[in-house]
């Protein structure tokens, strides 16, 4: 949060030759904000501030950069920084906060050898250290390899290194070697780290529940009349796998079924007179007129179809490419029922899911990882993007704004015209989100709910 505020020394004053970065971000910073008060906050920044700064000063350290409540430190040595860090995380756990908060922040250290330009460090060692602590979680402190090897010999007294694994980070195209500081007094132990490879294997077990998923939240908005299912053991027809099951909102029980839409219907979506259903496992979206409740027409798509909106004279589908980082986004023309074209955008994990949404001509398409994008709903082409701060989930158009879930941050995201964020908190795994009534309601994974 905050504005930029750029510290950059002069260049006399940079570490040189083998500098080893510190990287600093306050977890759940919003929610303090919410919790104390703009001026109260504003106080527990300050303190965080001077903590942090008195910490690495003691160990030789120079603030780079700063931005909002994060840091961005450089010491001369690996074994500074890691001194630093520790003193850092006990100072922040032995302060007295205002109204009791707590301030938990995440640290990220890498050792390189950068080049120093005008005023700045220069190199992908400033990048991998910035991603390895966005990987953390409030309190931990993750190290590089190369940092790990060069502060093992002469730890601090009561400190210990945890190996946590080969980890794919945001950005980085090779998986890098992630460890975790243990430190006495300091609590040592947390949830999975927010890496791709995490991050991919969730979305691969959401996959086989979203269309549970979806169903409830489109049903909370009384949008549709037709949902995915399995069976139904309170009514009188039993909706068998690979079909749709057509539900009577007045008595909630299923009165019809469409079969052999496809092999595993999930996303399902309404517009230009039919029902449009992707199909993960054949990769097709199956076009179903829904007067006679029966499909009339699959369309193959290149990969296998995560997200399905409509526009007015277009349907839009989204899926990860196999072996490319990065999500394809196909126009159907339901005029002849054929691909009118495809675009490659954004970053995800191969094989990881992307999300889409419309409301009138707007087409926003969010990938597992990278920027929000905007599409042309003529050419397809980006015509906008902005970086939601997220790993996005799923996304949804309505009441002035475009909404993301990110379900390791626990939060929906607004983002408005001007593309101010505001993250909300929102239970435990908001995984799909859709707009009406008034309102915006998230499906809640883990807590089982529905949220409004």
């Amino acid at each position: 949060m905050g504005r930029l505020r750029l510290e950059w020394p002069p260049t006399s004053e940079l570490h040189r030759g083998t500098v080893t970065f510190l990287f600093t971000d306050i977890e759940g910073s919003t929610k303090l904000l919410n919790q104390l008060g703009q001026n109260r906050y504003d106080e527990l920044l300050s303190s965080h501030a001077d903590t942090l700064r008195a910490a690495f000063a003691a160990h030789g350290g120079r603030v780079v950069d700063t931005q909002g409540d994060s840091f961005f430190a450089a010491f001369a040595t690996a074994n500074d920084a890691v001194a630093a860090a520790v003193d850092a995380q006990r100072d922040l756990l032995a302060h007295s906060w205002p109204e009791g908060a707590e301030v938990k922040v995440r640290m990220g250290l890498h050792t390189g050898e950068p080049k120093v330009g005008e005023d700045r460090y220069v190199g992908i060692g400033v990048h991998r250290a910035a991603r390895i602590g966005a990987a953390g979680h409030g309190g931990q402190v993750l190290l590089s390899s190369t940092t790990r090897e060069l502060a093992e010999e002469d730890l601090p007294t009561g400190i210990t290194i945890r190996d946590l694994g080969e980890r794919r980070l945001k950005d980085l195209e090779h998986p890098q070697h992630v460890y975790q500081l243990v430190i006495d007094g300091v609590p040592s132990d947390f949830g999975q780290l927010r890496t791709l490879d995490v991050e991919l294997r969730r979305k691969r077990r959401r996959l086989y529940a979203g269309s549970a998923l979806i169903g409830v939240v489109a049903a909370a908005v009384a949008i549709p009349i037709f949902a995915f299912g399995q069976g139904d053991s309170t009514g009188t027809q039993i909706a068998k796998p690979n079909s749709l099951a057509v539900i009577d909102p007045s008595t909630n029980s299923v009165i019809d079924t469409v079969p052999n839409v496809g092999a595993r219907p999930e996303s399902i979506a309404y517009g230009s007179g039919s029902l449009w259903v992707a199909n993960l496992d054949d990769q097709t979206v199956s076009r179903v007129d829904p007067a006679t409740r029966s499909v009339t027409r699959n369309v193959p798509v290149a990969n296998t179809p995560t997200g399905l909106a409509t526009s007015p004279g277009a349907v839009w589908v989204v899926g990860p490419e196999a072996a490319r980082p990065a999500v394809t986004v196909t126009q159907l023309d339901p005029q002849f029922n054929s691909i009118a074209g495809t675009r490659r955008i954004g970053n995800v994990v191969p094989g990881g899911p992307g999300s889409v949404a419309t409301r009138g001509t707007a087409v926003w398409v969010a990938p597992s990882a990278g920027l929000l994008s905007r599409l042309s709903p003529r050419t397809a082409r980006v015509v906008r993007q902005v970086d939601p701060n997220a790993g996005p989930t799923a996304v949804a158009v309505g009441e002035d704004a475009v909404w993301v879930t990110d379900t390791d941050a626990n939060t929906v995201t607004r983002i408005d015209p001007t593309g101010l964020l505001t993250p909300i908190a929102v239970g435990h795994g908001p995984s799909a989100v859709a707009v009406g009534a008034g309102a915006v309601w998230v499906a809640d994974t883990l807590d089982n709910a529905i949220v409004r």
